[in-house]
């Protein structure tokens, strides 16, 4: 009876192991454009591209079906240059900075980014994506400019999916059309206040060192 136990049990090891390979070679990538008005007044169109692969059921890795990987690449030009940005980021927020440059904002904990990126605990807590000089690297400060504060979304939270009929190109009304439950949902203005809303990393302080002569 154990000999009869282990050969299924590993069977069917070889059964997860075999779809967990077949199934990695699985995936699909939605593309599409969308048209973003910045905090400037102008109007830019973004080219956004999200794949999506299969993945098992929390607690059930049978329960397999296509979901979004969160990675996402997004790109536009401005003024006259291009700019293009891969990574697990959640944009919510393209924005032109007084310097006349284009940033990337998102809320630092999405996705996983801030764990992923050692992102410190600040408030609010959002990360400013920064573009090198090729328009492809992004960098960050250790916290979102105040020029930031208060500014509404203006990409899409909607994605489209797999599954719906989907336009090659979404206006504004588009937009917001696809994304009024999501606002009524929660806040979609940068909150000067906003907090993480789990464990996030602190930055040491030489003031958190203990005192062990107290001890």
């Amino acid at each position: 009876m154990k000999f009869q136990t282990l050969i299924w049990s590993l069977t069917l090891w070889s059964a997860l192991v075999l779809a967990g390979v077949l199934l990695s070679g699985c995936s699909r990538t939605v593309t599409w454009e969308e048209e973003v008005p910045l905090n400037t007044g102008e109007t830019i169109w973004v080219k956004r591209s999200m794949p999506w692969v299969y993945k098992g059921g929390f607690g059930n890795p049978f329960d397999m079906s296509m979901l979004p990987t969160g990675e996402q690449t997004i790109h536009f030009k401005y003024s006259g240059r291009d700019y293009t940005y891969t990574g697990s980021a959640h944009i919510v927020w393209i924005a032109i900075s007084p310097a006349r440059q284009p940033v990337l904002v998102a809320p630092a904990a999405d996705h996983g980014w801030a764990t992923a990126n050692s992102y410190y605990c600040v408030i609010p807590y959002y990360v400013q994506l920064v573009p090198d000089i090729t328009g492809k690297n992004w960098v960050w400060p250790e916290k979102i400019e105040p020029w930031l504060y208060n500014l509404p979304a203006n990409v899409m939270a909607s994605i489209p999916r797999l599954d719906e009929k989907r336009k090659e190109r979404y206006s504004t009304k588009d937009r917001d059309q696809r994304d009024s439950t999501y606002y009524l949902q929660s806040g979609r203005q940068i909150d000067p206040l906003y907090k993480a809303s789990s464990g996030c990393i602190h930055k040491y302080d030489p003031s958190m060192k203990p005192d062990w002569s107290k001890k």
